[in-house]
């Protein structure tokens, strides 16, 4: 008993080292790019005097975590929605957040992104590991924290993003799910919804936990491992209306932009801003797997030093036919995962997997089909308690897997500091 109170008290302190340890890191990293490399490409539409504040040590500190969506989350917190065009596509939840915690920071918007994401991001591998040590055990808890920590897009946790906010509302609704606080888990998923519109595919696992817990037995999916008894005692058939505050947080934004705009869709609409429009996810995948065709054939046509020599306005990755190729292939490794959820981990987990990918992909974007799918998958936390679950009997493959995420990170963390 007291071996394994210990095995599990150093899973935990290792798990915290290794979150910890990677936003130390990538600060480092944000920081020497910023005194070495500097900003090199800049567009103008991207630029806000407010994320351009800083001076010195704190300009080279914390202005590296502010661009793209994180000029648009500033803007929307120190201005509203109003007074910027298409700004409704962001759901208000996180920005609303940097607007309460700037008064903290001396007014500063960046700064105040900045810790509101790193202190959500700690929320978050908190309840991730707690949540998975309950169903999987210590090991591969810990691993789901590292792999998820320095997966190749884990930067924008520490950025003015809402990763770290969405993910943590996410794990809060599952976890209080998990153990029966059906209004608890309700009311994070309101809030989840107010950070994304993804958030709604926490309807299809909150649900299937409902009803594992009121019949009193654990779903098992064809295929799946074998299902016990689930730990949350049966909930009352009220408690199903909890469910229907997922949906109400959409349903508050969508008020809100009916009462400023006169559209309660505009957050929709606005999408054609980046070259999204709506599509069905199969549409998405074809027309993604016929642009990596023509990726991979213009990469070999012209050859990496055509990558290396190219760079992006607006501060992206450089060549769209690269682009198209890492993200088809992230979508692959990501199916691959959500498969070992469906034989390896409890069913909710498994739909919940399922839902979160498949969400994107109702909003591709011209020419670059999965545009930002990579860093949509670092908030489908099952993806990642799968690979933990494969890779913790294989110590070699799973410290070769981990490295190499990290070093695509580092390499991500300077690309992102440096607008290169």
């Amino acid at each position: 008993m007291a071996a394994g109170r210990s095995s599990t008290s150093n899973a935990a302190r290792r798990a915290a080292v290794a979150a910890v340890g990677s936003r130390v890191l990538l600060v480092v990293v944000a920081f020497v790019t910023a005194a070495t490399v500097g900003v090199r490409a800049r567009a103008q539409f991207l630029r806000d005097p407010r994320a351009e504040a800083l001076s010195g040590f704190a300009e080279r500190l914390f202005e590296p975590w502010a661009h793209w969506d994180g000029v648009w989350f500033i803007r929307i917190a120190a201005d509203g929605y109003a007074a910027h065009d298409y700004s409704q596509a962001f759901f208000p939840l996180y920005p609303l957040l940097l607007r309460l915690a700037a008064p903290l920071t001396g007014g500063d918007y960046v700064v105040a992104g900045v810790l509101v994401s790193l202190a959500c991001y700690g929320g978050a591998m908190a309840l991730l590991y707690r949540l998975v040590r309950a169903d999987l055990g210590p090991r591969v808890a810990l691993w789901s924290v590292v792999l998820i920590s320095v997966f190749p897009t884990a930067l924008v946790f520490q950025a003015v993003y809402s990763e770290s906010l969405f993910l943590l509302l996410v794990l809060a609704s599952f976890s209080a799910a998990r153990q029966g606080r059906w209004w608890a888990a309700g009311l994070a998923g309101l809030l989840a919804v107010l950070t994304r519109s993804a958030g709604l595919a926490l309807l299809v696992p909150l649900a299937l936990m409902w009803w594992e817990q009121r019949r009193g037995a654990a779903v098992r999916l064809p295929g799946g491992p074998a299902a016990g008894k689930p730990a949350a005692r049966r909930p009352s058939p009220v408690t199903l209306l909890a469910l229907l505050l997922v949906p109400a947080g959409l349903g508050l934004y969508m008020a809100y932009l009916w009462s400023a705009f006169g559209d309660p869709l505009v957050f929709g609409v606005v999408q054609g801003n980046w070259g999204r429009t709506m599509a069905a996810p199969w549409a998405a995948i074809a027309v993604g797997a016929e642009e990596t065709g023509r990726g991979i054939a213009w990469l070999v046509t012209n050859g990496p030093q055509a990558v290396l020599g190219m760079r992006n306005e607006s501060g992206g990755i450089p060549i769209q036919q690269l682009a198209n190729v890492l993200e088809f292939a992230g979508l692959l490794v990501a199916v691959a995962l959500a498969a070992v959820c469906w034989r390896r981990l409890p069913a909710a987990y498994t739909v919940y997997a399922v839902a979160a990918l498949v969400f994107p992909l109702f909003y591709p974007s011209d020419g670059r089909p999965l545009s930002s799918l990579p860093r949509f998958v670092l908030v489908d936390f099952p993806l990642f308690v799968a690979l933990a679950v494969v890779l913790v009997p294989h110590r070699v493959t799973r410290w070769a897997v981990s490295s190499l995420f990290l070093v695509l990170l580092i390499v991500a963390t300077v690309y992102f500091a440096s607008w290169a």
